[in-house]
């Protein structure tokens, strides 16, 4: 606010030696700056009006007063020389640029519009900052010479930032041109000096808000990157979710390839023990018990619970399976980056804590509360085996039941088949039954198991993926602000512009 109240400020800058020092000497009219062929101006140096003497402005600025009229409304600043071995003194101009509301760029005739200049006016023009060329030394040249120069500074200055600023061929050491010089400066401050100072600061806002929409995108990709990769850990928890009812549908077949065993006997037993020729056994109800148990059941009991246990084991392991999987995306293929370090620590973290033998414990228990909740409510706290046994128990002495009763109901040879088949079906019926409440059990679990997983999955990575997509719609909101802010100081910047070319053209 102070420099947008103040004089008319006028930065001279341009590489070392290129007579920035001799030029403003020669337009004050006395040897007021020190010149040479080495760095000489170390600081900034304002130049304003006043009696004499200078004044310090910090470690980096001082201002030289002196009693020149022109400077009552306009106040020169001269700069280190960019391009030089001191690198400080370049960082001096540069972080003074902004201030500016006009810059003479000086360049030297015996070395017009190096590299390091362009670069120096690429940085003046993302300033937004109003130039006008100085190329000195110009007494080193003939007419044919300085034609030469002023068409290829002008080339390559309108190659570098799209326009033609004003261009003056001087020589600071002989005086030739620095009239022409004065007169320009002169016109600025009868004419549109106060269009040029008003849209010094839009420039500054428009690079400051350039400057903060790269920084946005800057930032909004790397939160792109965080949340495509939540999303592939999501879809990786989908997968994993989808793979495992799918294998799921295995472990099951293994429990029925079980139970298709026992059925297999049974029709045996049934052939062999239901028929005429056995009508005295069938009487006696603890010895057909016997024989169904025998015969048919055998080791039922054990294949069931083992069978159960090695698919309450696999489910278990899932979680272990889906924690190392996501590990592995997160370190990417060769040559890529990695996930993030804290991340991945916690996906090590969750594998060293996993314990399959704990984890199996508590699905094994799922599965008996499943069982005794749908088949044995009035079992009490027994364990996987013992509610196995008492299914197949059930079974047994229904089986029994049914023999007896064929036994005492058998009036005839044309009796014996239908009874037969009767009892054949009822078996079937209650087998199917207990595989359908065990089968029933063992997905009641692996649903609990695979929310439970879930739970503890998206915990790793859920807090950091809500915080990038808050941070992200925060920024899309800022990056709009942004660029409203942009187009209306883009706006009053080009009718200042129109403005001052008005004043120009009058």
């Amino acid at each position: 606010m102070a420099d947008l109240e103040g004089p008319f400020l006028l930065v001279v800058a341009g590489e070392f030696n290129s007579g920035k020092s001799s030029i403003l000497n020669a337009l004050l009219g006395a040897p007021l700056l020190k010149q040479g062929v080495t760095p000489t101006t170390d600081r900034i140096q304002l130049l304003a009006y006043g009696q004499g003497g200078e004044e310090p402005l910090g470690e980096d600025a001082v201002q030289i007063h002196f009693p020149l009229e022109l400077l009552r409304t306009l106040r020169f600043v001269d700069t280190p020389g960019t391009n030089a071995v001191i690198a400080r003194h370049q960082l001096l101009t540069e972080r003074f640029l902004p201030r500016a509301d006009l810059i003479l760029f000086v360049t030297s005739a015996d070395r017009p519009f190096t590299e390091s200049e362009r670069r120096f006016l690429e940085l003046i023009r993302s300033w937004g900052k109003k130039i006008a060329l100085v190329v000195n030394k110009a007494d080193l040249l003939d007419e044919a010479g300085k034609c030469e120069v002023r068409t290829f500074v002008e080339a390559k200055v309108q190659e570098t930032l799209g326009l033609a600023p004003p261009l003056f061929l001087v020589s600071a050491k002989t005086g030739a041109g620095i009239g022409d010089l004065e007169a320009f400066i002169r016109g600025l401050l009868a004419g549109p000096a106060a269009a040029i100072k008003l849209g010094a600061p839009l420039g500054v806002l428009v690079r400051l808000l350039e400057t903060g929409e790269a920084r946005l995108a800057e930032r909004q990709s790397a939160l792109s990157t965080e949340r495509e990769r939540c999303q592939t850990l999501e879809a990786l928890l989908e997968r994993h979710i989808r793979q495992t009812r799918e294998e799921f549908a295995g472990r099951r077949a293994e429990l029925g390839a079980v139970f298709r065993e026992i059925e297999a006997r049974g029709e045996r037993w049934f052939r062999e023990t239901l028929r005429f020729g056995r009508i005295l056994d069938l009487l006696n109800a603890s010895k057909v018990q016997r024989s169904f148990e025998t015969e048919v059941l055998k080791d039922a009991e054990s294949q069931l619970t083992l069978t159960l246990a090695e698919a309450i084991r696999w489910v278990a392991r899932r979680e272990r399976d889906l924690l190392a999987s996501a590990l592995d995306l997160l370190k990417g293929p060769a040559g890529e980056a990695p996930g993030p370090a804290d991340l991945r620590h916690e996906l090590k973290e969750a594998l060293a804590r996993f314990s399959p033998e704990a984890e199996a414990a508590w699905v094994q228990a799922q599965v008996e509360a499943a069982i005794r909740t749908t088949a044995l409510a009035e079992a009490g706290a027994i364990g996987l085996g013992a509610l196995v046994a008492l299914l197949l128990h059930g079974l047994a002495a229904d089986v029994t039941g049914l023999a007896a009763g064929f036994a005492a109901l058998v009036l005839g040879l044309s009796v014996l088949p239908r009874r037969r088949d009767a009892a054949l079906r009822r078996f079937r019926e209650r087998l199917a039954a207990i595989e359908g409440e065990l089968g029933r059990a063992l997905e009641t679990a692996l649903e609990e198991e695979l929310g439970r997983s879930a739970d503890r999955y998206r915990a790793l990575y859920r807090p950091a993926c809500e915080r990038a997509q808050a941070e992200s719609e925060a920024l899309e909101r800022t990056r709009s602000h942004l660029e409203a802010l942009k187009s209306r100081a883009l706006s009053l910047r080009a009718r200042l512009e129109a403005a001052t070319t008005t004043s120009d053209r009058t």
